[in-house]
């Protein structure tokens, strides 16, 4: 049903009005408002241009008759382009012959009421996008707990790709945080706003008390109806699937940027903008292959197995003739025991260090040392010399 007041074409108001009558394809009032929100009256005034639609409206009536593409991107821009002009215009446009001191306070107090509706809508927003992304943050840390623990297990092949795919999921893990902090202070922001506007409300309101108590008898203003605005149920959070993983924190990013967008025009005619404590992260690609990274690594393990088993091999070796030599010395047999303390562990440091696996370098090194202990308990037996023998 075609709304029944004419359209001023001439206003900035009246072109949005037909530019939404055009985009809803004359869809009666009452679907509308079954379908998005508001009373029928209310969607009228908006149809016919005597009451601004909110410009998060005017979003969903794009996206909801406009094919995806090029066209929806139009269409979203033109709606932008004339709700920010019928704003300017309705801003201007509050004269005093309009109507007076009460039609101002009127106007006042319907202006800080669609604020806070705003603002409601805002923070219910805000608040779904912590729901849904309380799951996501467990997701995305139950992937790195299992991302380090295959780092842990993993042998030295996948060792590398586990560092990439750790990598991965901290910085996934840093970017929904970020959008957790960010989604939080939207909804501060909006209850902040919620509060200054139904203090507006309230002044407004003792505003119009007051004059309609002095022209009471001289003005004779007919209320209008004052139907209470439905408030969207709050879409409940779908289960967070791995798959479509990223275009959900996409979503997300995106509806939290357009909030922030607009509660940061309102809050300019308030005070200064706070500065954001929060630095956006950088949004390189996460699936891109770190080939730089693993070159490093795999140059650092040649270096190591290379260069570094000399030196402990060398070691090893001074600390087993240091100690025959002081068994033969004074302290004799008894020298197994300091060797024990001192050369079992370089022995066993030196086995890995020349790439031998940690179960075979235990069973190694041990061996190894009990050979060599049993040979010096044997040299300190009291032997013939060589020919000797009896003949």
């Amino acid at each position: 049903m075609a709304p029944q007041r004419g359209i001023d074409e001439g206003t900035a108001g009246g072109q949005l009005a037909v530019f939404l009558v055009e985009l809803t394809r004359q869809t009666p009032v009452r679907e509308l408002s079954d379908r998005f929100g508001r009373s029928s009256s209310t969607w009228g005034n908006y149809l016919n241009g005597s009451t601004l639609i909110p410009r998060q409206l005017v979003g969903r009536l794009v996206e909801s008759f406009t094919p995806p593409g090029s066209t929806r991107n139009t269409k979203a821009v033109r709606g932008l382009e004339l709700w920010k002009a019928a704003e300017a215009e309705r801003r201007a446009g509050r004269s005093p012959s309009a109507g007076g001191e009460l039609v101002r306070g009127r106007q006042r107090r319907d202006d800080a009421l669609q604020q806070v509706v705003k603002y409601r809508a805002v923070a219910a927003n805000a608040e779904n996008h912590l729901a849904e992304l309380r799951p996501m943050l467990a997701h995305t840390q139950s992937r790195l707990e299992h991302a380090e623990l295959r780092l842990r297990l993993g042998d030295e092949r996948e060792r590398a790709r586990a560092e990439r795919r750790l990598g991965q999921a901290r910085e996934r893990l840093g970017r929904v945080r970020v959008q957790q902090e960010l989604a939080r202070r939207r909804r501060m922001t909006a209850e902040e706003q919620q509060e200054f506007w139904m203090a507006e409300v309230l002044s407004a309101q003792e505003e119009i008390s007051r004059l309609e108590r002095e022209v009471r008898d001289l003005v004779t203003v007919p209320p209008g109806p004052r139907e209470p605005v439905g408030r969207d149920a709050a879409e409940a959070p779908d289960a967070v699937d791995d798959a479509d993983f990223e275009a959900r924190l996409e979503h997300i990013t995106a509806e939290g940027l357009e909030d922030a967008a607009l509660i940061e025009e309102d809050l300019q005619h308030l005070r200064p903008p706070p500065p954001d404590p929060v630095q956006p992260l950088s949004s390189p690609a996460l699936d891109k292959p770190a080939t730089s990274g693993d070159r490093r690594l795999g140059q650092t393990l040649a270096w190591r197995r290379l260069v570094l088993p000399f030196p402990l091999l060398g070691v090893t070796g001074f600390l087993y003739w240091a100690c025959q030599k002081a068994a033969f010395s004074r302290i004799g047999g008894w020298a197994v025991i300091p060797a024990t303390a001192l050369c079992l562990p370089v022995l066993y440091g030196s086995l890995r260090a020349t790439t031998v696996r940690k179960l075979p370098a235990r069973i190694a090194a041990p061996l190894l040392h009990i050979a060599w202990s049993a040979l010096l308990v044997l040299d300190q037996l009291p032997w013939p010399p060589p020919g000797t023998g009896a003949r």
